[in-house]
């Protein structure tokens, strides 16, 4: 992947291409491997390159020369390279390299208005058409990669990550009142297109936006919409199956070593087995904590330890395996440097867990495949199928513990208010269904704000914490088409046996080459691995009140009913964050009011 970063302004008043360094210096990480710069006239493009394909002719800024000039700067991986190429020769447009940024560039130039549909990919660009005098950007379907622009009628600013923004002269790092209820009322997750800081937007997935005569068109070009489904459960089955493999055998495009992440759990040891099949030497990788086979106690939602499952998973399909373990002064004093790669508060040592992890990894391969996403389309969740969580309908589902959050506040913020507002303002928008059946309907319901919502949280964690490393992730489960198929099943069927996602379970239990074993494939699922180490709740506690010593927190929440709602360790969003992990949390909140 890459970081890409650039602006269109009128004012002289500062040298521009210092500036654009400047921005391009603060996302290095995304791409340590070249960069490059376009200057035309008040227009500047810059990119940083991880390279992953076609490394001597995919250099950035890229160029295409027809009458006028076309300029992209591209961030992303398309995986469908074959059949865009095919597209695009078949109207005798001749394609010069190896690399997905020349199709995607061509793509625009010559399949006309919806390339877009065209593109099977994770990506977030900008285009500069000479032609038309205009800048178009885009991001795919469902936020895998990120884009952050700003807009004051006299200056346009657009960049990978908040960060780079705040280099240009005049954008400043002030929160809105809007962003202030957004951490406080939903955070670590956050509404798709708010960025938490005054005037700095987000685009949204799934959206194309285009800058001309100083006026800024955006428009949607992908919503999941209701499709019939007609199939059995084994038809169901095996068409999860096919769809699922053909996304991580599309992904697995790479000229630079690859390798998958391994927990053990159901999710990536089906993404580690099939890759298995098209790389004899694959190598997989898990996460473990200091001591924690000694300190682990289980619960009724982490019953077990992955490590064990890791290795009979790795041990069973054959891999290259690296068990990578943490130690709590590492995952501890990372916090800080997770929320300045993330640019807002995250998941606490969940995020320093994975920076660390992500680091390791690159020592070994460039490119890694991961199983985030599975959860949300097939109902990995409790809130999908328990029926003690006592849901509330007017709010979303993984925020059990809603009166905590008001109860810390020293400020008058309506935070249920903002929360039941934006919940509605998303359901309004979820496909209408002719199925006269409102548990179905609510099923539905709810696989689309985990999409929308907790799903982009994860998204957003996986792509910052990995190329703050340099290291490319790719999420098969976030195939658009399999999201697509998979979101119209109904909900009998994706519960099958009566299981958390039963149908993926019976996608592979039914394959007739033992593709894993039943234990795997029926294991319960897991939460994201945590330390237990009580060494790691002393010292995280003893950050927490070094940083929020003389910060401006204070003047936002109770910090002793915050330390007294720690000791409870009530989980904060879903599952997470609870005990020492909520410590971390509000560690991160903290670093945001320094």
């Amino acid at each position: 992947m890459c970081g890409i970063a650039g602006f269109l302004t009128n004012n002289n008043s500062f040298d521009k291409k210092k500036v654009l360094n400047k921005m391009l210096e603060k996302i290095k990480h995304r791409g340590p491997d070249a960069d490059g710069i376009y200057i035309n006239k008040n227009l500047y493009f810059g990119h940083k390159r991880l390279i992953v394909l076609d490394p001597e002719r995919g250099a950035q800024p890229m160029i295409h020369k027809k009458k006028f000039n076309y300029v992209i700067t591209y961030n992303g991986e398309i995986y469908n390279i074959k059949q865009i190429k095919k597209k695009l020769l078949d109207l005798n447009i001749p394609i010069e390299t190896n690399c997905d940024t020349e199709l995607v560039l061509k793509s625009y130039v010559y399949l006309g208005d919806n390339f877009l549909d065209y593109l099977n990919g994770i990506f977030a660009f900008a285009i500069y058409d000479e032609e038309k005098q205009k800048i178009f950007l885009a991001r795919d379907r469902f936020g895998v990669k990120p884009l952050f622009y700003y807009f004051d009628q006299k200056n346009f600013v657009f960049a990978s990550e908040i960060k780079s923004l705040f280099e240009f002269p005049g954008i400043e790092k002030k929160i809105s009142f809007n962003g202030l209820q957004e951490i406080f009322a939903l955070s670590p997750a956050r509404t798709f297109g708010n960025a938490i800081f005054d005037n700095i937007q987000e685009l949204e997935p799934g959206f194309s936006l285009e800058l001309k005569n100083n006026n800024l068109i955006k428009k949607r070009y992908f919503k999941l919409k209701y499709m019939p489904h007609t199939e059995n459960i084994d038809q169901t089955a095996e068409h999860v199956y096919f769809l699922l493999k053909q996304a991580v055998e599309r992904q697995l495009n790479s000229d630079v070593p690859l390798g998958t992440f391994l927990s053990g759990g159901l999710d990536s040891s089906i993404i580690s087995a099939i890759a298995k099949e098209k790389i004899n030497d694959l190598k997989t990788f898990s996460l473990s904590f200091e001591d924690n086979q000694k300190y682990f106690s289980k619960s009724i939602l982490q019953p077990e330890s992955d490590d064990f499952w890791a290795k009979k998973t790795c041990e069973f399909i054959k891999t290259d395996h690296y068990e990578i373990t943490l130690n709590n002064f590492d995952l501890a004093n990372n916090l800080e440097l997770a929320f300045f790669m993330r640019d807002l508060p995250g998941m606490g040592d969940i995020d320093s867990s994975l920076l660390l992890f992500c680091k390791e990894i690159k020592n070994y391969v460039t490119v890694a495949l991961s199983g985030e996403c599975a959860d949300e389309i097939f109902g990995g969740y409790p809130w999908y199928y328990r029926n003690d969580l006592n849901l509330d309908n007017n709010f979303f589902p993984w925020m059990q513990n809603f009166d905590d959050r008001e109860n810390l506040l020293k400020i008058n913020l309506d935070l249920k208010n903002y929360a039941r507002e934006k919940y509605l303002n998303l359901l309004k928008d979820a496909p209408e269904f002719p199925e006269n059946n409102p548990e179905e309907k609510n099923k539905r319901d709810l696989f689309y704000l985990n999409i929308n919502y907790f799903m982009g949280n994860m998204l957003e964690r996986k792509d910052r914490m990995s190329m703050a490393n340099g290291l490319e992730v790719r999420v098969p489960f976030c195939d658009h088409e399999l999201v697509e198929y998979v979101f119209n099943i109904p909900w009998k069927i994706k519960f099958y046996n009566q299981r958390e996602k039963g149908i993926l379970r019976r996608a592979i239990e039914i394959q007739k080459k033992n593709l894993l074993p039943q234990e795997i494939i029926w294991r319960k699922k897991n939460p994201y691995p945590k330390t237990y180490h009580p060494e790691y709740e002393k010292l995280i506690f003893k950050l927490l009140k070094q940083k929020l010593k003389d910060n401006s927190l204070n003047q936002i929440i109770d910090t002793k009913k915050l330390f007294n709602l720690i000791k409870q360790k009530k989980p904060w969003y879903g599952q997470l964050l609870s005990g020492p992990q909520l410590a971390s949390y509000f560690f991160q909140i903290a670093c945001l009011f320094d």
